[in-house]
Order: C-alpha cells, then sequence, then structure tokens
C-alpha cells in the first residue's frame, strides 16, 4: 500500500510514540505539541505520512503548515516581489518537516505534498498569498530547498527561506 498524507487527529496518537528522527526537536513537536496546536491552539496544522508495513502502520513522516507574513523589506533580493507594496507578504510557513529515519528518501514526497496544498490554497483560497516560507534547521535543509528555489533570507540556522509562489500558482 503507498505512503497516503492525513491531517492529524486524535486517532493517530498511538503512532506518534514510534516516530525517529535525528533532530530531537523535530520528534517532540509531533510527540508534545502538534495535535495540541491544531485542536486547541488553532496556530498550525499536522499532515502525516503513514505507511503500512508489515507489523501495521506507521508515521514515515509529516509536515505542519501555519500563516506567516514576511516584512516586505527582507525579501528585496528576490526581484520578481521588488514591485510590491511596502507592507508585510501574506505566507504559508512550512513550519516543520521531518522523515522517520527509517523512511529515508520520503522528504520529497512531503515537501511536495505540502507545496501542493499551498498552492492549491493560493489559488482557491479565501484568503490571498504570495510566499512559501520555511526555516530550515541546518545546511543539508538549506540545500535541499534550494533545490526547489526557495532562497535564503539569512544565512544563520534556523535559516529563512522563501519561494514566491506566483509563478506557481498560475498568477
Amino acid at each position: 500500500m503507498p505512503v497516503r498524507v492525513v491531517p492529524l487527529t486524535r486517532h493517530h496518537r498511538p503512532l506518534l510514540k514510534g516516530f525517529q528522527n535525528q533532530h530531537a526537536s523535530l520528534v517532540e513537536y509531533l510527540q508534545r505539541y502538534a495535535l495540541r496546536h491544531a485542536e486547541k491552539d488553532l496556530l498550525a496544522r499536522t499532515f502525516l505520512a503513514i505507511d503500512r508495513t508489515e507489523g501495521g502502520e506507521r508515521i514515515a513522516g509529516y509536515f505542519t503548515l501555519a500563516t506567516a507574513s514576511v516584512e516586505r523589506r527582507s525579501v528585496s533580493a528576490i526581484e520578481a516581489l521588488d514591485r510590491l507594496p511596502q507592507f508585510p507578504i501574506p505566507a504559508v510557513l512550512l513550519a516543520r518537516l521531518a522523515v522517520d529515519d527509517r523512511a529515508k528518501g520520503q522528504g520529497l514526497f512531503l515537501f511536495e505534498e505540502a507545496l501542493g496544498l499551498t498552492i492549491e490554497l493560493a489559488r482557491t483560497g479565501p484568503v490571498a498569498l504570495r510566499l512559501f516560507v520555511t526555516d530550515a534547521i541546518d545546511g543539508a535543509a538549506v540545500r535541499f530547498y534550494e533545490r526547489f528555489g526557495l532562497v535564503r533570507l539569512a544565512d544563520g540556522y534556523p535559516c529563512r527561506m522563501v519561494l514566491d509562489l506566483k509563478p506557481l500558482a498560475g498568477g
């Protein structure tokens, strides 16, 4: 059975304990905060990549989306955004993206799912947004996101990175 992506719900609680990742903060977020942020605090929504194995289901990875805005002056290096008014630019933040250590190679799939949901929102959603934003956790993450056209706004870590959605959303 292929991996399926679903929003995190209380039903998934038993699967959360089995998630493993080299970055303890990504494991802790999934296990302690993701459900609360979605259901109680209304801060972010987490999506799980569920993989069926011989022993049942497990989380192959996850990503978390939230709203954000980016100061216009911080993206001055991106020519296509140079003509926008001088106020914050609405965005979707890819707040977290993590792959279980036993499911290497799922990062591209998860990124494409997150970007696809964001593009759909930009095209048909009830609000306007222009940027896809993430904060890369380390150099490997920066290199991963740069392959998809995200541009660095800083040199330190976490490293804020952005992608202009207008060309992808058909604007």
